[in-house]
């Protein structure tokens, strides 16, 4: 009796520990899905459906977890400031930036138009240049 109350101890303890884990800081990673190719649609898409089933065959998928590139784009990334016009973007990328448990969607047309969870941003050459490098970096 004295080691089954010394085992359901033991394992209580060891799921406290393990619930009472803090969550890594590190736990950054981009996920980026873009069109294959320079694709040419009759038709503006918006954010949602680039990932949609009608484009599935379409789209390129890429995940990247190197710190020193997701630090740059960090810094890209906080430097970007809301647009005076919130109109709708061709969209031809969409990157999920993840952070933790927090993650955002940022979507960007082929040259132009980002929006961030739905809020467009003024365009940067320097963060269009930067996603690029990543995206194209295989195909050089």
């Amino acid at each position: 009796m004295k080691s089954i109350l010394l085992t359901i101890i033991i394992f209580s303890a060891l799921n406290c520990n393990l619930n009472n884990k803090p969550e890594k800081i590190d736990n950054q990673y981009l996920e980026f899905f873009y069109f294959k190719g320079n694709k040419h649609f009759p038709f503006r898409i918006n954010c949602k459906s680039i990932r949609s089933e009608m484009f599935r065959e379409h789209i390129k998928y890429k995940k990247i977890e190197d710190t020193e590139y997701i630090e740059r784009f960090k810094k890209e990334y906080e430097k970007l400031k809301t647009g005076k016009k919130q109109d709708e973007i061709d969209v031809r990328t969409q990157i999920i930036f993840h952070k933790g448990k927090i993650s955002d969607t940022i979507c960007m047309g082929s040259h132009f138009g980002i929006k961030i969870n739905g809020v467009r941003k003024n365009d940067s050459k320097s963060f269009l240049n930067l996603i690029q490098e990543k995206m194209y970096e295989s195909e050089k």
